[in-house]
């Protein structure tokens, strides 16, 4: 029996491109061709495999049960096909060229400034390309090719993808000015129950950060009431409710006369927070470029004076509210 000729690189990528945008002229436009070429490319992939990898409609692209079964594979070789293109380009050296990086809305406000101000000066020959989006895009797109890493809370379930910690980040209670709690410093997670708790929606994973601190809901369950913090702060500053909010986020509220902070008691040594991490393939060939970067913006935040705590095993000191001194 002959063997099937191998596929194109051109042909796989305007494969993966139409599944991942669903429609030609999207995925045309994003891979800087024409409608026809691409049309082409899958016409002759699906004469070359013996069979319909896409099913076409009036309004978008449908992927066959033949497409979803080698979509993983056109997926990696693509991926696999730009890495060597990119470290050919770099001659192997590490932590230059581009890379796409993804941040979660809870975080970027705060964090984005410190991270491309630092990585400009540190290292000039890294271009950043910065995104946010939530936690599940991020995912959705790091497994499509389209970001090479992310910045976001790893107590999250993740699928073919990796993640090396960074830092814990303190979780605080934010109340209305005139809160019994106002600076409180020694508030127990169980006194939440009593309170009208505001969260983000579903898409935010700082919701189930949240959700996971409560121990009962009580007579006042928590409430999903805004799609950012910003709006959840408002509400809480106009009497609505209290709200948690990881430490970092107070230095972009600034100062307001409208709300104050209450913060969780150190109970076994620790206190309520959320992991952070740099996010990455499993797959990819530059693990250990994104371990190096990982340690890099860790040194980033903690020069910046931004709330942290060492993660076990890292050998990092802990750092808090306005410290600038780095750690050693």
């Amino acid at each position: 029996m002959a063997a099937t000729p191998l596929p194109s690189f051109s042909q796989l990528r305007a494969f993966v491109a139409l599944c991942d945008n669903q429609h030609f002229g999207e995925a045309a436009a994003s891979l800087g061709v024409s409608q026809p070429s691409l049309s082409q490319a899958i016409h002759t992939l699906e004469r070359r495999v013996g069979g319909e990898l896409v099913e076409r409609t009036t309004r978008k692209v449908l992927v066959t049960p033949l497409g979803e079964s080698l979509l993983p594979f056109a997926r990696e070789a693509v991926l696999a096909a730009e890495s060597f293109s990119q470290a050919a380009a770099n001659e192997g050296a590490s932590l230059v060229g581009t890379i796409r990086l993804g941040m979660i809305p809870t975080l970027a406000p705060y964090l984005a400034p410190v991270v491309l101000d630092g990585l400009s000066e540190l290292l000039p020959e890294l271009r950043v390309e910065l995104r946010e989006m939530t936690t599940g895009d991020i995912l959705t797109l790091l497994e499509q090719g389209r970001l090479d890493a992310a910045v976001l809370a790893i107590d999250v379930d993740m699928q073919r993808a990796a993640a090396v910690p960074m830092f814990d980040e303190p979780l605080v209670v934010l109340v209305p000015a005139d809160h019994p709690w106002a600076g409180r410093t020694d508030l127990r997670t169980n006194e939440l129950d009593a309170q009208n708790l505001l969260l983000l929606d579903e898409s935010n994973c700082l919701r189930q950060e949240t959700l996971a601190i409560c121990q009962h809901y009580g007579s006042h369950p928590p409430v999903a009431v805004a799609a950012t913090l910003a709006t959840v702060v408002q509400m809480v500053a106009h009497g609505s409710g209290v709200t948690v909010v990881p430490e970092g986020a107070l230095r972009m509220l600034g100062d307001s006369a409208t709300y104050a902070v209450a913060r969780f008691r150190q109970e076994g040594g620790t206190a309520p927070s959320r992991r952070i991490g740099l996010v990455h393939r499993i797959s990819t060939s530059r693990a250990e470029e994104f371990e190096a970067l990982a340690r890099v913006l860790t040194d980033l935040v903690r020069e910046a004076g931004l709330p942290l705590r060492e993660v076990p095993g890292s050998g990092h000191q802990d750092a808090g509210p306005g410290r600038e001194d780095r750690a050693d």
